[in-house]
């Protein structure tokens, strides 16, 4: 079994998912505007030779477009952890059903509680980002942001700042991509561990098993009830093996 998420465990791939994930949110990024007119009627504003009254209107102008549009990046947020809460969910629920399932003499025994554990970390990683990011971009420290502002007030400089909001959360988005595909390969990885383990054992079991089929065939020496018996308890042991291997 191959790392780094390439193999589909219970349905459940990080490639498969996040396209889910990241194709509906950017969607809902394009439906509708900002939500603010903040800083499209501010006066023409060039760093270079603004006066001190003119930078704090800007700055004000630039908080409060942030504030208004805080709780369209944070539902932005809250839509991906929702998303990615549901899928991991339905994975670790596979998980759990093929947990109690006995390969040849043991279960696989997958650590659930590390997998929950790495289900919050991903979470955690998303709160604020995206809050976080449109507050360093919608700035006096940003050039692109400064290109706008150098605008005269109006319908085309509240149009562009919208607009330059909205890439810049589609571009936070597409960061968390990333960020949380490395966290489902995490996840595929440590499940493909325990399977790989659990193969591997089983497959020992099978191989010395059957060489001790084998070489009973070839001793003389026991008697033919005996071996006969042998012979069969053994038969049973490497078909429980194919049976449990067939299972995973």
């Amino acid at each position: 079994m191959g790392g780094g998420g390439g193999c589909c465990i219970c349905n459940f791939c990080a490639n498969c998912c996040i396209g889910h994930i990241i194709k509906k949110i950017v969607k809902g990024i394009f439906g509708g505007s900002s939500g603010s007119s903040s800083g499209g009627n501010t006066s023409s504003y060039d760093k270079n030779v603004a006066d001190l009254e003119l930078t704090v209107k800007v700055q004000n102008a630039l908080t409060e477009f942030r504030e208004d549009t805080r709780d369209k990046s944070e539902r932005f947020e809250n839509d991906i952890i929702r998303e990615c809460r549901e899928d991991l969910d339905e994975f670790l629920k596979e998980i759990r059903k093929y947990n109690n399932i006995r390969y040849g003499s043991s279960m696989l025994n997958i650590n659930i509680s590390q997998l929950e554990r790495e289900n919050r970390k991903t979470e955690d990683k998303i709160h604020g980002y995206i809050v976080k990011r449109v507050s360093k971009r919608i700035s006096l420290d940003d050039a692109e942001c400064l290109e706008i502002l150098k605008l005269d007030p109006g319908a085309e400089k509240t149009r562009k700042l919208d607009a330059f909001y909205k890439k810049v959360l589609k571009e936070a988005v597409n960061e968390l991509n990333d960020i949380i595909r490395d966290a489902m390969e995490k996840q595929t990885d440590i499940v493909e561990d325990y399977i790989q383990r659990r193969i591997d054992s089983i497959l020992y079991t099978y191989d010395s098993k059957t060489a001790e089929f084998e070489k009973i065939a070839n001793v003389k020496k026991f008697g033919q009830a005996k071996m006969e018996e042998e012979q069969i308890r053994l038969s049973h042991m490497v078909s429980l093996c194919e049976l449990a291997l067939g299972q995973l």
